[in-house]
């Protein structure tokens, strides 16, 4: 080999050794990204669940008869037992009241993220015979057609409202914990439209965005990291 000439066999070599600690490098990122999201996640589920738990408790004792506790706690043996059953009580039903809404929520993101039902979902609607809507049809019978046409994408369409409606529950219950100001949610609004920022709750607003928001945003995060990492091994998988 003449003097300076350069040995592609090499170079192609090294560039695929530079392009694997590459993919290390970043596999290792999205890896610790990853299990630091799953561990933010049930530590926000925890923090999560102190609401629910606390309207729990809050009906539990507001329908409690207070002759039958009386009653209880004069039978001994017993009495030790239902009390250490009804002070965690509140937190397993708002764990699962808690568990229940947040499957709602992200279910629609759930759904988004499957290929495979979303390609199915897409041809169906694209090869789905639809009935033409006439004026002169009656009130039932249109109706049944608007639901048939509608058929391929209302799984998608009543998560979204099913979503909705469940986020609209987990606000009114989160605000009644977190009141962003004194006076509940009249004087809020009085506050908005009169600009007396000073008056709001900041913390409890805080609290309130992150009770809503913040596991449907870890979830986001995290998919986008295992699209991240499906992408760079099918990227390295070629090479």
């Amino acid at each position: 080999m003449p003097l300076g000439a350069k040995n592609s066999s090499g170079e192609s070599s090294s560039a695929k050794g530079k392009a694997k600690n590459n993919f290390l490098n970043t596999n290792t990122v999205i890896k610790w990204l990853y299990w630091l999201s799953i561990a933010a996640g049930i530590w926000f589920a925890y923090l999560n669940i102190a609401p629910y738990a606390e309207i729990v408790k809050r009906i539990m004792l507001a329908g409690t008869d207070t002759t039958l506790i009386r009653l209880i706690a004069s039978i001994p043996l017993i009495n030790g037992i239902v009390a250490s059953v009804g002070t965690a009580a509140h937190w397993i039903i708002g764990l699962m009241l808690w568990a229940i809404i947040q499957t709602i929520e992200v279910f629609p993101l759930v759904l988004q993220r499957d290929r495979a039902f979303m390609r199915t979902l897409i041809q169906h609607s694209e090869s789905h015979q639809k009935f033409q809507i006439k004026d002169n049809d009656d009130p039932a019978l249109a109706s049944l057609k608007r639901w048939y046409n509608l058929f391929p994408s209302l799984t998608i369409r009543r998560a979204r409202n099913a979503a909705l409606f469940v986020y609209t529950i987990d606000f009114l219950i989160c605000i009644t914990l977190y009141p962003p100001c004194e006076g509940g949610f009249s004087n809020f609004t009085f506050i908005l439209s009169t600009g007396q920022y000073g008056l709001l709750d900041y913390e409890n607003i805080i609290l309130l965005l992150t009770t809503l928001f913040i596991v449907e945003l870890l979830i986001r995060f995290i998919f986008w990291l295992g699209q991240i990492a499906y992408f760079m091994r099918e990227a390295h998988s070629t090479n």
